[in-house]
C-alpha cells in the first residue's frame, strides 16, 4: 500500500483542453513540454476535447515516452449536461469548461497542471506540480493585462472586486483538486454562471471570483505572456502564454516566437502550421491587433452597468462585500435558495 502511495506521488498528471482545428498548435506545447520531463518522474498527460479524430489522436500518442503517456478524454457527455442546465448556454463555447470537471472527473488525484494550448513549455512541469497548495484553490500568475492596462485594471476592481494585480491568468493554473471537490468549485461556477453574465474573459472571471483570496500567486516564469510590458531573461522562462493576439503563427513579430517555431519544424504539422500563417491577410492582422481594443472598450461598458456584477451584489439586502470564501460560499447559498424559489 505505501508501494502505491509513493509511486503516485511520483505522478505528474498534466491537462490540457483542445480541439480538432487547433492540435497543430497543441502539439507544439506537448513537445515542448515532453522535452524537458525528468527522467525521475511519470507523467500522465490528459487532452480535454470533444471532436479530435482518431487519425490526429494516434499521431499524438506516437509523441509519449516511456514516463509520459497521453490520453484523449472525450468530455462531449459532460459538457452537455452542464450546458443544458445553462440559461445563457449559446454564449459559450463548450471548450470554456474543460478546466472546470478536472476536480470532479479525476477524483485520483488531489492535485494537477492545467495549461492551454497556445503555449511553449520550456522547464520541467513537475516543478509545478510540486507547489505546495495548503488551502489555496489554485496557483497562478497574475494577469499581465490587469496590471498594465488602465480599462481591464478597472474592470477587474469595479466590476469583479479584485485588485488588478491579484487577478490571475487562468491560462496556467495548479489546481487543488481536493479543496475543488470539498468546496465544490464546480457547483459554485454553475450557479454564478446562471446569475451573471461576464463577458470580458468568460471563464477566468469566474475563477477569480470564486478563488478570491484562495490564490497561491507564482512567480511570472510560469505563465509569461507575450506582451511588451513583459520580458524576463530565457534563462529564467518556465511556460510562455500566446495569449490575446500575441501568437507566433499570427504575426511575425511575437515575442519569444522563435520558441514556437523550434518546436513546431520538429513536427509532423509543421508545413500546415507554415501554411496557416502564410494565409494571415493585412486585414486578419488588424482584426488580430485589435483585439485589446475591443477588450477595453467592454471593460468601460461593464463598468458603466448601473447592474453590473459588484453593483448587483452590493446591493442585495443583506448582502456581505466579497472579500472572502466564506462570503462567496454565502452568496452561491442565496443565489440557489432563489433559484429553487422560483
Amino acid at each position: 500500500m505505501q508501494n502505491n502511495q509513493t509511486q503516485r506521488k511520483n505522478v505528474v498528471p498534466v491537462f490540457f483542453g483542445c480541439d480538432q482545428r487547433f492540435t497543430p498548435y497543441f502539439m507544439v506545447s506537448l513537445a515542448s513540454l515532453l522535452d524537458h520531463v525528468s527522467a525521475r518522474r511519470k507523467y500522465e498527460i490528459h487532452v480535454f476535447h470533444t471532436d479530435i479524430n482518431n487519425e490526429t489522436q494516434d499521431m499524438i500518442r506516437a509523441m509519449a515516452k516511456p514516463n509520459v503517456s497521453i490520453s484523449f478524454d472525450n468530455v462531449s457527455e459532460t459538457i452537455d449536461k452542464i450546458v443544458a442546465n445553462l440559461p445563457i448556454r449559446d454564449y459559450y463555447s463548450p471548450s470554456t469548461y474543460f478546466r472546470f470537471v478536472i476536480a470532479r472527473n479525476f477524483p485520483q488525484y488531489d492535485k494537477a497542471v492545467y495549461i492551454d494550448s497556445d503555449t511553449v513549455v520550456v522547464d520541467d512541469v513537475a516543478k509545478l506540480f510540486d507547489t505546495p497548495l495548503g488551502n489555496a484553490f489554485v496557483a497562478a500568475v497574475p494577469e499581465a493585462v490587469m496590471a498594465n492596462i488602465k480599462d481591464a485594471g478597472d474592470y477587474s476592481e469595479k466590476v469583479l472586486g479584485i485588485n488588478r494585480f491579484k487577478y490571475f491568468n487562468a491560462g496556467m493554473i495548479v489546481i487543488n483538486s481536493k479543496q475543488w471537490r470539498e468546496r465544490d468549485v464546480l457547483g459554485q461556477f454553475l450557479t454564478l454562471i446562471g446569475y451573471y453574465n461576464f463577458v470580458v474573459a468568460q471563464d477566468q472571471d469566474y475563477l477569480n471570483v470564486i478563488c478570491k483570496n484562495k490564490v497561491h500567486y507564482l512567480p511570472r516564469r510560469w505563465n509569461m505572456e507575450t506582451i511588451k510590458q513583459w520580458k524576463i531573461d530565457r534563462k529564467q522562462l518556465g511556460i510562455v502564454h500566446y495569449a490575446f493576439a500575441a501568437k507566433p503563427w499570427q504575426n511575425i513579430n511575437c515575442y519569444y516566437g522563435d520558441i514556437f517555431w523550434k518546436y513546431a519544424s520538429q513536427l509532423p504539422v509543421y508545413m500546415q502550421i507554415k501554411a496557416d500563417f502564410a494565409k494571415i491577410t493585412n486585414e486578419r492582422l488588424e482584426q488580430i491587433n485589435s483585439v485589446v481594443d475591443n477588450v477595453c472598450k467592454i471593460c468601460r461598458e461593464e463598468i458603466a452597468r448601473n447592474d453590473n456584477f459588484i453593483r448587483r451584489v452590493s446591493t442585495k439586502k443583506g448582502a456581505k462585500p466579497l472579500t472572502s470564501e466564506p462570503a462567496m460560499a454565502e452568496l452561491v447559498t442565496r443565489l440557489r435558495a432563489q433559484t429553487a424559489l422560483n
